[in-house]
């Protein structure tokens, strides 16, 4: 069994020879379903794990645990 980035180039390589249309739209259509998104990290999120990210931003901004502009950058300059 190969490792992921194996895998991973393999999978580019046959991909870039596909000359099909159809199947190209399908795996569009695969990928797109899965919703993979980077996240501000640059790290690959999920649809469901992406949502979680921003109900939990949500629920921190409904509580009031924010900061304004100003207060970001009085903390910033201190140190």
């Amino acid at each position: 069994m190969m490792n992921i980035e194996a895998q991973r180039k393999s999978i580019i390589h046959r991909i870039l020879d596909v000359k099909n249309e159809e199947l190209l739209s399908k795996i569009d259509e695969l990928l797109n379903a899965d919703g993979y998104i980077y996240s501000v990290q640059g790290d690959f999120l999920t649809q469901a794990e992406f949502k979680n990210q921003v109900l939990d931003i949500l629920q921190v901004s409904e509580d009031g645990e924010v900061y304004t502009t100003e207060e970001v950058r009085k903390k910033i300059l201190k140190k």
